[in-house]
């Protein structure tokens, strides 16, 4: 029974890993790359962004060494965006050091959602300079769409993760 979980937890592990990673190599292995990637969090879980984020960091080096000049973001509109708050920085500052690093010395966007704050009491001030506080997420989203962006979502472990959502 025990070698039966093992293998099973295995197993989900191994496809939420794998769907993040082939559809950062599906990106890299283009000749001529998008314009840019958005990696989408919306998660109920606040631990979401902290679990991601090294994911994320690697996922950012590899399209950059393939893809120099291609832009990047990270666009979170669940529970998750709230670890990024003023509150929250004594008690995550490693996450909140490694997201103004991105920002500021990998040019890479890191946006949360108001609308989803305010519905929690949550003001854009909540949030530091380095995060941009986006009246909707979904809408970003839609902007870097138009902009001909791919968006990838990251999950967690133990949920659908890293499928690309925009078709070729």
């Amino acid at each position: 029974m025990m070698a039966r979980l093992a293998i099973v937890l295995l197993a989900v592990v191994t496809a939420w890993a794998s769907a993040g990673e082939s559809a950062v190599q599906a990106l890299i292995d283009r000749d001529t790359p998008p314009p840019g990637v958005v990696f989408e969090l919306v998660e109920n879980d606040h631990e979401a962004l902290q679990t991601l984020l090294p994911r994320i960091l690697g996922y950012i080096d590899i399209l950059r060494e393939h893809h120099p000049g291609i832009g990047i973001a990270v666009v979170s509109h669940g529970n998750e965006q709230f670890a990024l708050s003023r509150p929250q920085r004594d008690a995550r500052a490693q996450l909140h050091d490694a997201i103004e690093g991105l920002v500021r010395d990998r040019d890479v966007e890191v946006a949360v959602c108001a609308t989803y704050a305010s519905w929690r009491d949550i003001p854009p001030e909540a949030f530091p300079d380095y995060v941009q506080v986006v009246e909707s997420g979904p809408a970003r989203i839609n902007d870097f769409r138009a902009l001909g962006y791919r968006v990838i979502r990251l999950r967690p472990p133990g949920a659908d993760a890293g499928q690309i959502i925009d078709t070729w």
